[in-house]
């Protein structure tokens, strides 16, 4: 039973990976890029950076592929979600502090691809070791607190309630954004 569980070869739950993935890219946006992940990360700011790739729901393959500058405000973007395509890949920057991560997830088992961390320190190779070893910790930090926002969002009553509709309503083109105070939610 364990080896059917976490076989390799397919995600557990193949549907939340891109389901985060998107969440965060609607999130990013209903929450004006920036999230109190909890007392201890403190606020982290972020934003899709130059890469998202879709596929069709029952193809694992890139289907449609979108770079540049902002390719998540354009309306090819949406249109390839209304159009029922899920997420595949998403380029991400985390900003915390005056340190700037970037990170391409990657599913269906949340790959992390193309990470390029802030400047390191520069002196021994042990320093420079340690120190990245550090900022890989970090980024993990970040990541996981993203991913218990969303998962916390998404096992709550407030998803089907207001959350769904309103990515609906943000995948039709209308805005994201709210009023409510994203700090009441950080854990």
């Amino acid at each position: 039973m364990a080896d059917e569980i976490f076989n390799a070869d397919r995600a557990l739950l193949p549907h939340l990976v891109p389901e985060f993935m998107t969440w965060l890219w609607f999130a990013s946006e209903r929450d004006g890029g920036s999230v109190l992940l909890s007392e201890e990360l403190g606020r982290i700011d972020y934003w899709v950076d130059d890469r998202i790739a879709f596929r069709d729901m029952d193809s694992d393959k890139p289907r449609a592929v979108m770079t540049g500058e902002n390719p998540s405000t354009s309306p090819e973007a949406r249109a390839a979600l209304a159009g029922g395509k899920v997420l595949r890949e998403l380029r991400l920057v985390l900003r915390r502090e005056d340190r700037e991560f970037y990170v391409t997830l990657k599913g269906p088992h949340l790959d992390l691809q193309g990470v390029k961390l802030p400047q390191m320190i520069k002196g021994a190779a042990e320093e420079v070791m340690y120190d990245r070893m550090a900022l890989y910790e970090e980024l993990h930090f970040m990541l996981t607190g993203m991913l218990r926002r969303f998962a916390g969002e998404r096992t709550s009553d407030a998803w089907a309630d207001e959350t769904l509709p309103a990515m609906r309503a943000w995948v039709g083109g209308r805005s994201a954004s709210r009023s409510v105070d994203t700090d009441e939610e950080a854990t």
